[in-house]
């Protein structure tokens, strides 16, 4: 179990400010600041520079943030392994992922690997590497983008990014650039989703952004936005394998673009270093 001291500094790194993080502990200020000189004098570092209330790690903080954080990701899964009849297999997904592809890989596990007790998250990218950080899950498989100085990481696959529309659009056919695309309603993903950083990242090699668009709908549903792409509603960016067999029945088209045929890697990821990195490495063999 780690130091009192260290949960009050994860909460300061959280919050960058004691009096916010003294809340959410339930102590007080003092006290908080009392654990925060404990740990440097301890580790002979400062840990924080100020300015006014709020506060910004040191490079030492950042260091120690990351060791103390994998380490109680590590914990966690030691605990949740020791007390468990069957092998808990904690983790999460992307929604492409978790809707569109693991399926065929959950049903062979759930087969081959009986003594499995699977929990699967699946939200956006953001959630899971904070997930990922509080030891809720182990390990995540997510289509966004992440910090390799923070993560260990594997390739899952790759995957085409597509912009899709309805049959009944006039950009169903032909030739289309970027920029013809900023005349119809645009429907997306929300922020913090693999899937919207992925589009977000295709404008801006364009010198373009999602506020170009000429009507924006957000919807955090992937089934609900190809129905209303469907129903030529607005158009889309989505990852291949999520419209394949809407597209193989007719029912969306893919819009061809001018710009080179974009791709992105679906990664398995796991915090960097941890003790149980062998573990991982063999669970992801699984996924196959």
């Amino acid at each position: 179990m780690l130091d009192y001291r260290v949960f009050t500094f994860m909460k300061v790194c959280e919050t960058l400010n004691f009096t916010q993080a003294a809340k959410e502990l339930h102590i007080t200020q003092p006290a908080v600041t009392k654990h925060i000189q404990a740990l440097e004098t301890e580790y002979q570092t400062k840990l924080f520079t100020f300015s006014g209330k709020h506060c910004q790690l040191t490079q030492s903080g950042k260091e120690l943030l990351d060791l103390l954080t994998t380490m109680n990701t590590d914990i966690q899964h030691f605990k949740t392994h020791l007390k468990q009849d069957l092998q808990p297999l904690h983790f999460g997904a992307t929604l492409t992922i978790g809707e569109y592809v693991l399926t065929d890989s959950l049903v062979n596990l759930l087969a081959k690997h009986p003594t499995f007790q699977i929990k699967m998250l699946v939200d956006n990218t953001e959630t899971l590497l904070k997930a990922i950080d509080k030891g809720e899950i182990d390990f995540a498989l997510i289509e966004g983008f992440f910090s390799k100085e923070k993560y260990d990481f594997l390739p899952y696959r790759t995957e085409p990014f597509i912009a899709v529309t309805s049959p009944d659009s006039p950009l169903a056919s032909g030739m289309h650039s970027l920029e013809e695309l900023l005349n119809y309603p645009i429907i997306v993903r929300e922020q913090g989703s693999g899937t919207r950083e992925m589009l977000e990242i295709t404008l801006k090699e364009a010198n373009l952004t999602i506020s170009d668009f000429s009507k924006i709908t957000e919807i955090g549903s992937l089934n609900t936005i190809c129905e209303l792409v469907r129903k030529n509603l607005g158009i889309t960016f989505v990852y291949q394998s999520v419209v394949q067999k809407e597209i193989s029945a007719g029912n969306l088209k893919k819009i061809n673009l001018t710009i080179p045929a974009m791709n992105h890697d679906f990664t398995f990821i796991w915090r960097k270093n941890s003790h149980f990195k062998n573990h991982y490495q063999d669970i992801f063999q699984l996924f196959f």
